[in-house]
């Protein structure tokens, strides 16, 4: 018995396969050969990927970083600009507080300076010194210049001649309308205001006159005593009797000022009693009611002020006062303004009519023969006795 003999393929096949364990073996060692350096090249791939990853993401990193600290920047001068903006406004409002202060020291200075002044010419006129103030003192004090007594003196004029010329164009058209009626032409405003502007260079004549008359009377009173003051408004009330029918002359005969001033003094002696009374009447009339209103309006002004200064301000009897005051002021300044239109038209009728008496013998409508002829008969009584 032995084994039986192998067959000759599967000797074939055993050759074979030894032949081919050195070429698998040898190509199974390059494929670990090629992975491993493909693994190595993955690797490296990667962590080049990674450290571009790493250094892009540090980059911005940086940036950013970057733009933080200068939006920082930017508010930290932003801030430190609006510091120094409230720091200089602090400064300038502070500034002009100071400059405001001193204005309100110098204005009190000033206030005390004038009112020391004011009671030392006050000391000097009680103690009978009515001889006038000279130099600096005629203009208010002593810290003004003569210049500035000239330029004082220029303005009150020039505000004389513009107030007197306004009441008395106005007066001389309310003559001009009443004298068309008495003629028995058609009359009214218009027409009185159209005559009138007729007689402007004679109404400013006669303005410029009033006005300086005026003026010196004014300031020779300011600088009288008592007695003094007393003494200038009698010659004012002379003056006012002397001008009585100036304004009736200017319009009606269109004469100029001394002229008219002249025709007046004429008719005053011609119609002596009626025109002294009438004159004199108005004067005293006025004054009268000018006073009264004026301490309607003085007391109206001190009773406001005692309502709102009261101890128990916001009180009934407060209000009743401040009431009071209000109602008794109003009452003073209605009362000026209504004897101003009342005077003024009553006044230029009564001209009007007793100057066209005295110049024509025509008695007009409204008033009676017997009243005006008392007016001579009393200059002639007058005479004779």
């Amino acid at each position: 018995g032995g084994m039986p003999p192998i067959p000759e393929n599967a000797e074939r096949r055993r050759a074979s396969s030894l032949a081919l364990e050195p070429t698998l073996d040898d190509m199974q060692g390059r494929m670990e050969h090629l992975v491993q350096l493909g693994m190595e090249q993955v690797a490296q791939q990667v962590r080049r990927v990674s450290d571009a990853a790493y250094e892009r993401v540090q980059a911005e990193a940086a940036d950013r970083d970057e733009r933080v600290a200068a939006l920082h920047r930017t508010i930290e001068e932003l801030q430190s600009q609006l510091l120094q903006d409230r720091t200089a406004r602090a400064e300038e409002i502070a500034a002009q507080n100071r400059e405001e202060n001193r204005e309100e020291n110098r204005a009190e200075n000033r206030t005390a300076a004038a009112t020391e002044s004011t009671q030392a010419r006050a000391s000097e006129t009680a103690q009978g010194d009515t001889s006038g103030a000279t130099g600096s003192e005629v203009a208010g004090g002593p810290g003004i210049s003569k210049g500035w007594e000239v330029t004082g003196i220029i303005y009150l004029f020039i505000f004389y001649v513009t107030t007197t010329f306004v009441v008395i164009f106005f007066n001389a058209a309310l003559i001009a309308a009443a004298n068309e009626h008495f003629k028995g032409n058609p009359s009214g405003l218009a027409v009185g205001l159209r005559l009138a502007s007729r007689r402007l260079p004679q109404i400013l004549g006669w303005a410029v006159v009033a006005a300086t008359i005026g003026t010196i009377l004014q300031m020779i009173s300011e600088r009288s005593g008592i007695i003094g003051k007393i003494v200038i408004s009698l010659v004012g009330m002379v003056w006012t009797i002397a001008s009585y029918f100036a304004v009736p002359a200017v319009v009606i005969e269109g004469v100029g000022p001394i002229k008219a001033l002249k025709l007046s003094v004429h008719t005053i002696k011609e119609t002596w009693g009626e025109s002294l009374v009438l004159a004199v009447g108005f004067y005293l009339i006025g004054t009268l009611i000018t006073l009264v209103s004026v301490v309607c309006i003085v007391g109206g002004a001190i009773m406001f002020t005692m309502g709102i200064t009261g101890d128990t301000f916001g009180s009934a009897a407060n209000y009743s006062l401040e009431a009071l005051g209000v109602l008794v002021g109003l009452v003073g300044i209605l009362t000026l303004v209504a004897w101003a239109i009342l005077q003024g038209t009553l006044k230029g009728i009564t001209q009007t009519a007793l100057y066209r008496f005295a110049k024509t013998g025509e008695v007009p409508d409204g008033f009676d023969r017997e009243h005006l002829e008392a007016a001579f008969k009393t200059r002639k009584s007058f005479r004779l006795g």
